[in-house]
């Protein structure tokens, strides 16, 4: 009787080429992702991600992650992990291996996807929808990082806002990059690279872009329309809302 382990279907072949390769736990097995979603993490689910360097053209390195998404059961978990030895096993473990937790992400894994990461809320387990049967949804995130940008989306409402972030309004014409008074200049400049991110990703490349700078009065086009979207101007929060905001 043969001994051999077999291998997932879905590691076959992994590891062979540089560059990126990504799966996510479905019914606690790995399926792998198209190059179109890389980048756009589910809050409840779970994924690997293989890193694969050759320096010089020399023998293949890996750097195997397995990403932990905030509302990700524990069996999910559990599935990315096991899988995650799985695979370095397939590889003659030889992979370096992280775990990666939402909102708490290595610097390398941060450094794979550019400008950022996508966090969004839902999952495999909640039903995907296909793009034929998407509708828009309009989305509020804050910005965070100097270097490597960390975006989290947090919930549409004038209460999620404060004066020493930076954030991004993404609705179905027109994405807004509201600048807290506090915020710093290489936040708002990363948050642009966010924003023509979100551009080509989600609105084909045609979608217009505004600024809105905190204490900007409400009477000026751009800023007038980015209040209406929460119900009219009113007075917002003092203090950075981003750790706790990673906490939810």
């Amino acid at each position: 009787m043969s001994t051999q382990k077999v291998v997932d279907p879905a590691f076959q072949g992994a590891g062979q080429k540089v560059g990126i390769e990504i799966w996510r736990i479905e019914d606690f097995k790995p399926v792998a992702l198209p190059k179109s979603d890389y980048g756009k993490f589910y809050s409840g689910d779970s994924y690997i991600v293989l890193q694969t360097t050759s320096p010089k053209g020399g023998a293949y390195l890996y750097d195997l992650h397995f990403w932990i998404g905030k509302d990700s059961s524990q069996d999910e978990a559990g599935t990315a992990a096991i899988k995650t030895v799985e695979l370095d096993s397939v590889l003659g473990g030889r992979a370096v291996q992280y775990r990666e937790l939402q909102g708490y992400e290595s610097d390398k894994f941060l450094s794979y996807f550019k400008p950022c990461i996508i966090p969004m809320e839902g999952g495999f387990a909640s039903g995907f929808k296909t793009p034929e049967e998407e509708t828009f949804e309009t989305r509020l995130y804050i910005c965070k990082g100097k270097r490597a940008i960390r975006i989290k989306q947090v919930p549409f409402a004038r209460s999620s806002l404060n004066h020493d972030d930076v954030f991004i309004l993404d609705t179905e014409n027109k994405i807004y990059q509201f600048n807290g008074a506090n915020s710093n200049i290489q936040e708002r400049a990363k948050s642009l690279e966010v924003i023509q991110h979100l551009k080509e990703k989600y609105h084909g490349g045609v979608c217009d872009v505004a600024i809105v700078d905190d204490g900007k009065l409400q009477a000026e086009s751009d800023s007038g329309e980015f209040w209406v979207l929460f119900g009219g101007f009113a007075p917002i929060g003092k203090n950075s809302s981003f750790i706790e905001a990673t906490r939810r």
